[in-house]
Order: C-alpha cells, then structure tokens, then sequence
C-alpha cells in the first residue's frame, strides 16, 4: 500500500508540474487582422494585430514590436502570418510562447496624420526620427493633393487615347520624380505605351507619341547642306514617334561588327516614314538622287 500510494504522489506532482509548465509556455495569443492603417514610419505589431496577453511588460513589449517600414502613402503593402511567425521567432519569441492565429496575411496601407501646431512653434517643430535595423528613417513627407488625368476605361499598350477616354479628377501623391500630367491635351492623341487600368491616374511615362516610324522598316533621311537636300532610305532600328529620335543603319552595311556601329546614328522623325538628320550631323552619305534647292526669285 505505500508503494501503490508513493507512485500515486510521484504522478500527481509530474502532472502539476506539466500543468504548470504548459501554463507557463503559452503566454499569450496574438491575432492578426485583415486589414490595417500606419501611421508611422514603422510597422508595429500592436498595429496590425489584437495581443491577448496577460502579462503587462510582455504585453507592451509585443504592441511596440517593430516589424516592418511603412508602405508609401497611395500604395499598400502585405505581410503573412508566416512572416510574423519568422519575426516572433527571431526575436526570441516561440512557437509555444506566442501563438499566432487569425488572418492568413494583412494589408498594410499608409495614413498621413496632420500634426497641429500654432503658428509661433510651427517653424522649430520637427517629427522624432525613428531608427530601423540600425538606420536612422525620414519622416513622413506631406501629403499633397494634385489634379490630374486619370482613365475611365481599361486602355490596351498601343491603343490612341480619345477625348471620351480620359477625365481629370484630384489625386493625394508624395512629389517625386514621376509626373502626372495635369491637363487633358496632354493626353488626347497619345499612344498608350503600356496598359493602364480602368481609373488609374496616367503618368508621363504611360503615354508617348504614336509610332509612326516602326522598327525594321525603311525610313527616309533628310539632311540638309547648304541649298543641297539629301535623301537616303535607311533602316530603323526601334519604333518612334513625331518629334522622337530613330537610331538608323544602311538597309545593306558594307561592314561587319564592331565596324557596323559607326554607320549608326540617330535622326528626328517629323512624319510617317521620316526623319531629320540634327543640326550638325554629316553622317548621311549623298545619294544618286540631288535636289538642289532653286534661290529665291527664281521661280515664277
């Protein structure tokens, strides 16, 4: 009987002691969000995720954590569940300690908050500089609110934009070196040169001249030499529209590799199938054809 009863005792600490331990290992459960607005530089765990943790220093310690750099105001960035456990878990935090559940990935969205200030103090104000991995990040830039051409249809790479195509409305952006263009002439009767989503601003670079100067196809070269025009039928080596620069080559080269690149040049495309040699250049041989350009008054 005090065997039987001494084993009883031994079982019944080793399970209070488990208990004990398992109660100790799952400090907390962390639950993420589908969706969530920064508003600082730095993405912090409290920010895209409900902590249930009893634990108040553990607590503030997991709402503080710092996770990623913020996504740029107009755009949105994700992070998984499995990022957040490879965060937790480099930070120290296990599996066992920290169970994280929830979304499968958050959507992450920037949000500028304005800060008030009188107008004495506004001057000598500035925002606290908040350091990530070691490196010290800017603050947020001032949001600005521009109108600008937007389209109100999907729009095909190659397609000729139409009046009924664009409208302008107001767009918050960040300036940076990508422009918008601000007025609908700026838009109407280019050629779209990538695809552009229905309500999509248009940026400068989505839009070009149309092509009328394709590449592989024979272009005529004008020069001109005095009172001399000369004309020589060259081989476009890319696509271009009115106003853009061609690189061109003879259509038969009489050289060969390294030798073949002096006989290229580039020249303005002012017409469907023709350019001008720049002011200056005097790479375009003459060709049998010479028009000499008659003096003034001798016409009649």
């Amino acid at each position: 009987m005090k065997i039987a009863h001494s084993i009883r005792f031994t079982l019944a600490v080793l399970v209070s002691f488990a208990l004990a331990a398992v109660a100790h290992a799952e400090s907390g459960k962390v639950t993420l969000k589908t969706a969530a607005m920064i508003s600082g530089p730095i993405t912090c765990l409290g920010e895209i995720a409900v902590i249930d943790v009893a634990d108040p220093v553990l607590r503030e310690q997991l709402l503080k954590l710092h996770l990623s750099p913020a996504p740029t105001v107009g755009q949105s960035t994700y992070l998984t569940i499995n990022d957040i456990r490879s965060i937790l878990a480099a930070r120290g935090y296990s599996a066992q300690q920290i169970a994280v559940s929830g979304s499968s990935r958050v959507r992450l969205e920037a949000v500028v908050t304005p800060v008030k200030a009188t107008t004495d103090e506004a001057p000598a104000r500035s925002l606290p500089r908040r350091t990530f991995g070691g490196q010290v990040l800017s603050s947020p830039r001032e949001q600005e609110v521009i109108t600008v051409a937007h389209v109100v249809r999907n729009v095909r790479r190659g397609e000729i934009i139409q009046p009924d195509d664009v409208e302008m409305r107001e767009l918050s952006v960040i300036r940076r070196e990508d422009s918008y263009p601000e007025n609908l002439t700026s838009v109407i009767g280019k050629e779209a040169a990538r695809g552009i989503s229905a309500d999509r601003p248009i940026a400068s670079k989505d839009v070009r001249e149309p092509v009328i100067v394709r590449r592989n196809e024979a272009v005529t070269i004008l020069a001109r030499a005095g009172n001399i025009i000369v004309r020589r039928e060259m081989l476009a080596l890319n696509d271009a529209g009115k106003g853009e620069l061609v690189e061109v080559q003879p259509i038969t080269p009489q050289t060969y590799g390294r030798a073949r690149e002096s006989e290229r040049f580039q020249a303005q495309v002012v017409g469907p199938g023709e350019a001008v040699v720049l002011t200056g250049y005097t790479k375009v041989h003459p060709s049998p054809a010479v028009h000499p350009i008659a003096p003034q008054g001798a016409r009649r």
